[in-house]
């Protein structure tokens, strides 16, 4: 059997949720089905780990315009190299193609909140994965709540939906490294105690409300307490630092651009807790990362993160100031507390593994051609 991997996201220069999830997907699957062969398409130059059982085929279109590359370079390089699947683990699909197609879906945030885009925007992210869903023989969602989201948005049977939750990597070596946390802090002007957070731009990353959660909690801590906003892009900067002057915490928030793999880790490693009260998610892989660490979660009570979490943190209103103050103050003053939650993060993240996702994403794949 080949299997064709639209393999993009993992090729990005700086891999994020998707990227980072399919890289690893990548490196479990052939283990999963040592019989078969994988094929990850890319149009991009980039490096990724890759195991020996996945060829990487790159694949250039000249003067890529209105997505020719996935509309007509993908289908007609599995049409080539004799592709029995195709899989589209990006939420978007070739109109036609020579196999049948599996596509997972991670999320459908622009159709459920906006999320800051505009309503042209968001008109083509639904033709887009309604082309997608209609097209694909299987549909894999990364959580039950994403699951649910595509039930209510289209007329779909759900037997033909799998639930696929990502993975996550734990570290083989629980000793913290700290001669690379104090390289970092003193690089970027960190000091203990502090909270880790992701800054995105997108509204429902919640971070002005982060940014007030600060001020409520230095008005309950003697200590100085610092938050770490981590991969804060460049247009997002000034914005967030002129909200944290503008509520006197400036000194307090530390806004981080993109960072490794390896130096998030260690970062989650020494702080006091991640606060990751996001208002939506389709599955929430930081809270799984914090967890592997050792690190306790603060996170919301919403969509997919309760589904994620489990009862491994601490489950607050995103929309509470207060709440999630309260929260971080618990975590900060109660050594009992961060220990439990530790030691529950731990169990909790090492139940979700990459060798679980890759063979279910292969039951997928044999049901998708079953149906074909």
């Amino acid at each position: 059997m080949h299997i064709g991997i639209d393999s993009r996201d993992a090729f990005a220069p700086r891999p994020r949720g998707v990227g980072k999830s399919l890289r690893a997907l990548l490196g479990a699957l052939a283990a999963a089905a040592p019989a078969w062969r994988f094929t990850a398409y890319t149009d991009r130059n980039g490096n990724a780990p890759v195991a020996a059982g996945v060829h990487v085929a790159h694949v250039t279109l000249r003067g890529d315009r209105l997505n020719a590359w996935e509309r007509v370079r993908l289908p007609f390089a599995a049409w080539r190299d004799g592709v029995d699947l195709l899989h589209c683990p990006g939420q978007t699909a070739p109109p036609i193609a020579p196999c049948p197609i599996v596509l997972t879906v991670h999320d459908l945030i622009p159709l459920r909140i906006g999320d800051g885009l505009s309503a042209e925007d968001i008109g083509r992210f639904r033709r887009s994965l309604a082309g997608a869903v209609k097209k694909a023989a299987r549909i894999i969602a990364v959580s039950e709540y994403t699951k649910r989201d595509l039930l209510t948005e289209f007329r779909l049977p759900e037997d033909r939906i799998d639930v696929v939750p990502w993975g996550v990597e734990m570290p083989l070596d629980r000793s913290h490294d700290v001669g690379r946390f104090e390289a970092l802090a003193a690089a970027h002007g960190v000091r203990q105690p502090f909270f880790v957070a992701f800054g995105g731009e997108a509204p429902r990353k919640n971070v002005p409300r982060l940014i007030e959660t600060v001020r409520e909690l230095a008005r309950v801590l003697t200590g100085d307490v610092q938050l770490l906003l981590i991969g804060v892009p460049d247009s997002a900067r000034r914005r967030f630092a002129e909200l944290a002057d503008g509520l006197s915490v400036s000194k307090q928030v530390v806004a981080l651009g993109y960072l490794s793999d390896r130096d998030v880790a260690t970062l989650l490693a020494f702080a006091e807790a991640l606060v990751y009260p996001s208002l939506y998610e389709g599955f929430g892989l930081p809270v799984l990362e914090a967890m592997a660490v050792g690190t306790p979660v603060i996170t919301s009570n919403t969509t997919s993160l309760p589904e994620v979490a489990g009862d491994a943190a601490v489950l607050v209103d995103p929309t509470s100031v207060g709440a999630i103050a309260d929260a971080m103050r618990q975590c900060y003053l109660n050594a009992a507390v961060k220990t439990e939650l530790g030691l529950r993060g731990r169990r909790r993240a090492a139940t979700f593994t990459w060798d679980r996702a890759a063979r279910s994403t292969v039951a997928a794949y044999r049901r998708a051609l079953g149906a074909a």
